[in-house]
């Protein structure tokens, strides 16, 4: 086979054609690098910030831990306490509410006690007008008394001088008693 040329006129332009098609796929497929060679530039720049920050935020949760720990231990006793400090106040409640239950009859009593109460301040008022009655009677009893004393003090010196008289008549008596034969 021959080859002609028209065949090879076929030939060059089909070189030619694959030759501009080539060009155009290299300048693609250079095109297509550089995007991906950016892209993959500028996810590793991502990447590299990300793992720059996870590495700082490492190193300052790391280099935070003893404060955290002591933190938390002191969260943690203060809790232990608050729950103890709930289970107090939670028994005295109900301590209290046992003790509320009381508090009706006491209640109760103290009304009673209260009505109690006021019938004696109106029996011992009674008793104080009585007692001032009473003290009226002995003052006017111990003013008579007072006066009879007086009039017994008057009458005293009489009745001295009605003894001597009396022992003076009495004198010749005396005498017939010494005659008695009856004694």
């Amino acid at each position: 086979m021959e080859i002609t040329k028209n065949h090879e006129e076929q030939i060059r332009q089909a070189t030619e054609d694959f030759k501009k098609a080539m060009g155009i796929r290299n300048t693609m497929s250079i095109r297509v690098a550089k995007r991906v060679t950016a892209i993959l530039r500028i996810g590793m720049v991502s990447f590299g910030v990300v793992t720059l920050i996870l590495l700082l935020m490492l190193f300052a949760f790391t280099s935070k831990m003893d404060e955290m720990i002591v933190a938390l231990d002191t969260m943690n006793g203060q809790f232990t306490t608050m729950s103890e400090n709930m289970t107090m106040i939670k028994s005295t409640m109900n301590s209290m509410q046992r003790n509320i239950g009381h508090v009706p009859v006491i209640t109760q009593a103290t009304v009673s006690i209260s009505s109690s109460v006021a019938g004696m301040r109106a029996e011992v008022d009674g008793m104080k007008e009585n007692i001032a009655s009473l003290n009226r009677e002995v003052y006017v009893i111990t003013n008579q008394v007072g006066n009879m004393n007086g009039q017994i003090r008057s009458i005293d010196p009489a009745v001295q001088y009605m003894s001597r008289d009396v022992n003076r008549m009495s004198g010749p008596m005396r005498l017939f008693n010494k005659f008695n034969p009856l004694e």
